[in-house]
């Protein structure tokens, strides 16, 4: 995947894993910009609570991720937080439009 270094200032292919790697090693945050509208019910998106279409993930201590959620580049109040063996089941930067590597 595409992925925006904004640290570094350039263009990076990285894996779904490197990504993860840079959080918990160095310390970095990813953007993922989507260009559809991601809901917490997707099964039916009308009795959906949360809606958002920009996700920013870091990590606190390598094993616990916190997920912020934003919509339309206003951030919202709820987050997500996941540990390290769960974080495969909803970190998707495949799915993103954009990627950023802050």
């Amino acid at each position: 995947m595409l992925v925006n270094d904004f640290v570094k200032k350039c263009d990076l292919e990285m894996t779904k894993d490197e990504l993860i790697d840079a959080m918990v090693h160095g310390d970095r945050q990813v953007d993922l910009i989507f260009d559809f509208e991601k809901t917490d019910c997707p099964e039916d998106p009308e009795f959906a609570y949360l809606r958002w279409n920009h996700e920013n993930w870091t990590t606190v201590d390598g094993k616990r991720f916190i997920c912020a959620y934003f919509m339309d580049d206003r951030a919202l109040s709820d987050y997500g937080a996941y540990n390290v063996s769960d974080i495969a089941a909803y970190f998707f930067p495949d799915k993103a439009k954009k990627i950023i590597l802050g």
